[in-house]
């Protein structure tokens, strides 16, 4: 993986505008799959909804038109002033249930990790990843680190982070930023986010939670277009089924840190 020594190579991509674009997009999609609730997910009824839409497109021009990211928001958009907040609660239910889904799990270490000590060591470094910059899990969700939303909240404030550098301290510090969100789509949310997208789209067949899993698949797509990222992405046969009814809490548990949450 290679990183290019200025942003002002990619000017248009790496503006202040467009960072702030993106990490915003990170943040609607990290509310959208946990429990739904109005607050979370009130940025998709608001009346800048549009406007953003059209600015998030602009940030991929370069090199895809967006029409497909687009005609998949517009979808999430509509099911969502379509649908009571009551009813998208039974459908994330059952989608989700109670324990740790066999379809569609929406944890990363679900994925590819053989055994507990693989997925402990998977979460130690997902937990370093959040470590480096100050952050921890929030004690308010109680989301494990590995959790979808809690890695799309982290691309969300890494984004925003090097946004404010670029305003504040200069390249130097943004590309600490940019540096970590290319590893991070490389090592883990690119390698797993595809694949599960597919299977909670596939489980939800219709409706918001399908129009939300071609949002997200689109949209890292484009993500990882754009900062050239390749990794080995997972396939089903890699869904570690045997261990996704949940290693005991205190083989998974993650070391805790104090400071700024996720």
């Amino acid at each position: 993986m290679t990183t290019s020594n200025s942003l002002a190579d990619s000017d248009v991509a790496f503006s202040t505008e467009n960072l702030i674009t993106r990490s915003m997009m990170y943040q609607v999609l990290s509310g959208c799959f946990i429990y739904p609730v109005e607050k979370n997910l009130s940025s998709l009824k608001s009346p800048d909804f549009e406007v953003f839409k059209a600015d998030l497109v602009q940030c991929f021009l370069s090199a895809d038109n967006g029409a497909e990211l687009k005609k998949w928001l517009d979808k999430l958009q509509e099911l969502f002033c379509e649908n009571p907040v009551s009813k998208l609660q039974k459908l994330y239910q059952c989608l989700v249930g109670h324990t740790i889904s066999k379809d569609c799990p929406l944890f990363e270490t679900q994925y590819g990790a053989a055994d507990v000590f693989q997925q402990t060591h998977e979460l130690a470094d997902i937990q370093g990843f959040y470590k480096a910059f100050g952050l921890d899990t929030s004690e308010v969700e109680k989301e494990r680190c590995d959790h979808i939303s809690v890695e799309l909240e982290f691309m969300h404030f890494l984004l925003y982070k090097q946004a404010y550098a670029l305003e504040n301290h200069g390249e130097e510090k943004a590309l600490i930023c940019l540096d970590a969100q290319k590893k991070f789509l490389k090592e883990h949310i690119g390698k797993w986010v595809p694949l599960f997208t597919i299977l909670f789209g596939r489980k939800a067949e219709d409706g918001f939670y399908h129009a939300l899993s071609a949002v997200t698949r689109e949209f890292i797509r484009l993500e990882m277009g754009l900062l050239g990222v390749r990794t080995e992405m997972y396939k089903e046969s890699d869904l570690t089924q045997e261990l996704v009814a949940g290693a005991p809490d205190e083989c998974l548990s993650c070391a805790t840190f104090e400071d700024t949450e996720v």
